[in-house]
C-alpha cells in the first residue's frame, strides 16, 4: 500500500533550509508571478547556439526549454505568460495545476514571509480562518502546498543564475529537477519514486553552491 504523504514534510524543510525568495520568475514557463500578459517586445533572443529564436517551446525535452529561457531573457518573459508551466505538463492534473499557480499568483507579492506562507496554504486549500491545519488536510491539500513551495525554491536557483552566482547549465539541470519532484507530486507518485529525486536534487545543488563559493 502507499505511504501517505510524510514526505512532505522532508520537502518543506528541504526548502526552507534553502531560503525562499519573494520574486517569481519565468525559466519553466507559466510563472504564477502576474495574470497581466507580457508588453509588446519586437526583441528577438539569441539562442545558445548563436542562432535567433523567438521561442523556447520547439525544444524537445523540459531541460533544453528551461536552458534556453535562461540564455534567452526576452523569450523568458514573453512565454512565461503564454506557455503552460513545465510541471503541469504530460498528466492527468494539468488543468488543476494550471489553476493552482493562477490562485496563488498574489502569495507571491507578499513581502512579509508569515503573510505569505498563510496565502500560500489558503491557496492550497487549507482555511486557516476555520482552523485548518496541514497535518489534517487532504493529501490532494498537502500536495498542492508542497508543490508552491517547491516553486518557491525554484526561484531561488533563477535568482542565483541571474546574479551570476551558477551559470545558466547548473541552473537548468537544478531547476528540470525540481520540476521532476513537482511532477511526480502532483501525480501522486509513490514516496520510494520521490525520494531518490529529491536526494538527487540535494547532492547537486551542494556540489555546485560548493564549487562556486571555493
Amino acid at each position: 500500500m502507499q505511504k501517505s504523504l510524510n514526505f512532505s514534510l522532508l520537502l518543506i524543510c528541504i526548502i526552507l533550509s534553502l531560503s525562499l525568495v519573494i520574486a517569481a520568475g519565468s525559466s519553466s514557463g507559466g510563472s504564477s508571478s502576474s495574470n497581466s500578459p507580457p508588453r509588446a517586445n519586437n526583441s528577438q533572443g539569441t539562442n545558445y547556439s548563436g542562432a535567433t529564436k523567438t521561442t523556447c517551446e520547439t525544444a524537445s525535452t523540459p531541460k533544453e526549454r528551461v536552458l534556453c529561457r535562461f540564455k534567452n531573457k526576452v523569450i523568458a518573459q514573453n512565454e512565461k505568460y503564454s506557455v503552460v508551466e513545465e510541471a503541469c505538463r504530460g498528466h492527468n492534473r494539468t488543468e488543476e495545476c494550471k489553476q493552482l499557480y493562477t490562485r496563488s499568483a498574489s502569495c507571491y507579492k507578499e513581502s512579509n514571509a508569515i503573510s505569505k506562507k498563510r496565502c500560500l496554504l489558503n491557496k492550497s486549500g487549507i482555511n486557516l480562518n476555520q482552523g485548518g491545519t496541514f497535518r489534517a488536510s487532504p493529501n490532494d491539500v498537502k500536495r498542492n502546498y508542497v508543490v508552491l513551495l517547491l516553486y518557491d525554491l525554484q526561484e531561488r536557483i533563477e535568482n542565483l543564475e541571474e546574479k551570476g552566482s551558477i551559470s545558466s547549465e547548473e541552473g537548468a539541470s537544478l531547476v528540470t529537477k525540481i520540476i521532476e519532484i513537482k511532477k511526480l507530486i502532483l501525480e501522486n507518485a509513490p514516496r520510494s519514486n520521490i525520494v531518490p529525486k529529491i536526494q538527487e536534487f540535494k547532492q547537486e545543488y551542494r556540489k555546485i553552491i560548493q564549487e562556486e563559493t571555493q
